[in-house]
Formats: structure tokens, sequence, C-alpha cells
């Protein structure tokens, strides 16, 4: 045999254990392997939305830090339609590092765009203050989302009214650092 052949065998060896591996993965480990997000950012069409990220990343969020009086948080995701890179000022609701997002849009009948985008794609970027963190979002329900509930209604008052005339069951995303969520979604075993 050739050396050009052996090395040919090799690689193909090689690479069927890797295809194996990658069948063995949960569906958590393989999007993992995609972080931190990356691809073309894409600017909020809002000039409000705009200017307030862009002033929350220049200072840190020492300006821009706050909406209607209260402290946020920037939230990165990857666009579910246009895969590009996409950042939204939203409120501070944080319990223990773990943090919560409301898609309220501010009592509006629809969902703002960003819930599609976690829907889609469930990693994202948190920056609080100086603090970026690679994290993933899950949409919460039942006792959990009544608990987060009580946390966001104390983190912004407009949260009740929000919920009292907008027609449709708000979403709310706990947003976890990547670790806790891994040990969160890992099979348990047989």
């Amino acid at each position: 045999m050739t050396w050009a052949l052996i090395l040919a065998r090799a690689c193909q060896v090689a690479l069927e254990k890797v295809n194996t591996q990658e069948k063995d993965l949960t569906d958590f480990d393989k999007e993992s392997f995609n972080m931190p997000l990356n691809g073309e950012y894409e600017p909020s069409p809002s000039e409000r939305v705009r200017r307030q990220v862009e002033l929350y990343e220049a200072t840190n969020g020492a300006e821009g830090g706050t909406q209607n009086g209260k402290p946020v948080i920037v939230l990165t995701s990857q666009g579910a339609k246009s895969g590009k890179i996409r950042k939204i000022p939203l409120m501070r609701i944080e319990h223990n590092g773990v943090y919560a997002v409301v898609a309220s849009h501010a009592g509006a009948p629809k969902n703002p765009f960003w819930y599609y985008n976690l829907v889609a794609n469930a990693l994202v970027e948190l920056q609080d203050g100086a603090v970026k963190q690679d994290m993933r979002a899950r949409e919460v329900f039942g006792a959990e989302k009544d608990e987060w509930w009580k946390r966001a209604d104390a983190a912004y008052s407009e949260f009740p009214g929000y919920r009292a005339r907008v027609g449709r069951e708000i979403p709310l995303f706990v947003i976890e650092p990547v670790e806790a969520a891994q040990s969160t979604n890992r099979r348990q075993p047989a």
C-alpha cells in the first residue's frame, strides 16, 4: 500500500469516528460547538434601540443602562430568519446569576421579533454592565413562570398592566449560564 492510500484510509477512519461520536451528542452539545454567537451584526431599525445599545456597549452600561428609570441588560441573539446578530436592551430581571426576559413588547398584541430569535436559537449573549456571558434561553411555564413573574413585576411595575390588556399569554424566558443550562438539560441515565 502506498503512503497516499494509507493516509486516505486513516482520514476516512477518523471521519467515520467523528460522525459516530456526533450521533451520541445531545442537541445542546451540538449547539454549544457554535458558541459564541458569530455572524454579521445588524443594528436595530429603531433609532432609539440602536443608540441605547451603542451607548450601553461603549460605556459598559454606565450610560444607556436604564429604560423608564429601571436597569436594563443587552441581549444578543441570532436572527431567526436572517441569521444576523441582533441586540436589544431589555429590563434587568436577575436572581442568583440567572436572568429572565419578558416578551411583552410593551403590551403590544404580538410578540417582539427577538422572541422568535430565542425560539429558533436559544444560545445568546447577555451583557449586564461590563459583564458579558454566553448563555442559553429557555421559555418557562407553570409554577416556574409564576415565580419569575413575581421577580419581573418587582423589577418593572408596568408588567402587570401589560398582562391585563395584551390579550395573549406573554412569554417569559429564563436566561442561564451555559454550564447551568447544560446540567439542566442532560439526559438522565435509564
